[in-house]
This record gives structure tokens, C-alpha cells and sequence, in this order.
């Protein structure tokens, strides 16, 4: 994180710096898929634009996959063409480096069983899944998915299994917020719908 920070840094102090979701990439570096994600997932616990979880949840989907597969990281081009701004995003992850080194200090190798190449592919699964629910236009159902997901990409940068077990429980209560959501959601069109039925008759 201190290396991109440093890096970012450097392009902010040059004439006119420029930023897309491809260049972060490259900065990032196109295999440091848990990297990547984790700064992709801090990110969408900040306030954006319309349209900006929408972007971040394409994009750890598809770092994911990217993950499992063992593929460098590439993004379409709607996605990685994406103009980000380089002073906001420097002073974002110049404030989250400060958690996420506080993070890798209380973290560290333990039930390392859980943050071997199995437990990679499932956390690839994992993050897909955590990534689509950030595509669902509801206030507030992204931050448990981004938190479990940026837990869960320490868990693998410090072979630290106590932080995925942590990440997955997380993201099933984020899942479940969800889920009684969109009940409740349902059972409110239901309630409206019934109403306005007897209203009519």
C-alpha cells in the first residue's frame, strides 16, 4: 500500500496528472490481484459519484476471477477507461494506508491452512460474490460486503486464517442485511399494492 501511496504521490506532483482504473492498475501491478482488491474494497467505503460502486463492484468481480485463474488483471474498457481523480484518491489511501497498517499489526500468520491456493480460489468466489452485491443500487448495503472483502484480502497478504474466518462471517451478515432488505422491500410493495387495490374498489 506505502509503494502505490508513493507512487501516486509522484504522478499528483506532475502537470495535469491523469488517472483511470487501468493506470491504478498499473501501479498496482497487474498480478497483485489481493492488492488490488483490498484498495478497490477501501475505496468503496468512501463516498462517490453516481455510478461509483456500480464501477468498483465490476471491477473486484472481475479481479476475482482474474484471482482464481491466475490471469494478470485487465479491465474492459468501459471500466478501465474510467477517469478517477488522483488528489482525491491519494488523500483516500493516504488516510486508509493508516488503517490498513494498524490492520497489519494486529494481523498475523495463524491458521495458515486457511490462506493456502484452495482457500484463494474460495475467497476469488468469495469477492465475486461480495462484488455483486455492491452493484445493487440500495443505500448502505455496501459497506459489510467491502469491509468483508478488504478482510479477506489481508487474510491472504498476511496468511492470517483468524481474518478470512472473520471476513466470512462479515459477508454473511452483509448478505443477510441484504437479503431482509429486499423483503422487507417486497412485503412493503405488497402492502401498497393491496392498498391501493381496496382504494380502488
Amino acid at each position: 500500500m506505502a509503494e502505490v501511496v508513493g507512487k501516486l504521490r509522484l504522478l499528483a506532483d506532475t502537470p495535469e496528472a491523469k488517472l483511470t482504473c487501468d493506470g491504478l492498475i498499473e501501479i498496482i501491478g497487474a498480478r497483485s490481484h489481493a492488492l488490488a482488491i483490498l484498495i478497490f474494497s477501501l475505496l468503496n467505503l468512501l463516498p462517490g459519484p453516481p455510478g461509483y460502486s456500480i464501477v468498483i463492484g465490476i471491477a473486484i468481480m472481475a479481479f476475482s476471477v482474474m484471482m482464481i485463474f491466475q490471469q494478470p488483471m485487465r479491465l474492459w474498457a468501459f471500466v478501465g477507461h474510467r477517469r478517477l481523480p488522483v488528489g482525491l484518491l491519494l488523500k483516500s489511501l493516504e488516510t486508509l494506508a493508516h488503517f490498513v497498517s494498524f490492520i497489519a499489526r494486529i494481523s498475523s500468520p495463524r491458521l495458515v491452512f486457511l490462506t493456502g491456493r484452495a482457500a484463494i480460489v474460495f475467497l476469488g468466489f468469495f469477492g465475486f460474490v461480495m462484488g455483486a452485491c455492491m452493484l445493487l443500487p440500495v443505500p448502505f448495503t455496501n459497506t459489510l460486503p467491502s469491509m468483508a472483502t478488504a478482510i479477506a484480502c489481508v487474510a491472504i497478504l498476511n496468511r492470517d486464517g483468524l481474518a478470512t474466518i472473520l471476513a466470512v462471517c462479515i459477508g454473511i451478515v452483509g448478505l443477510a442485511a441484504i437479503a431482509v432488505l429486499f423483503w422487507l422491500a417486497l412485503e412493503f410493495g405488497l402492502f401498497l399494492g393491496d392498498a391501493i387495490h381496496d382504494a380502488q374498489t
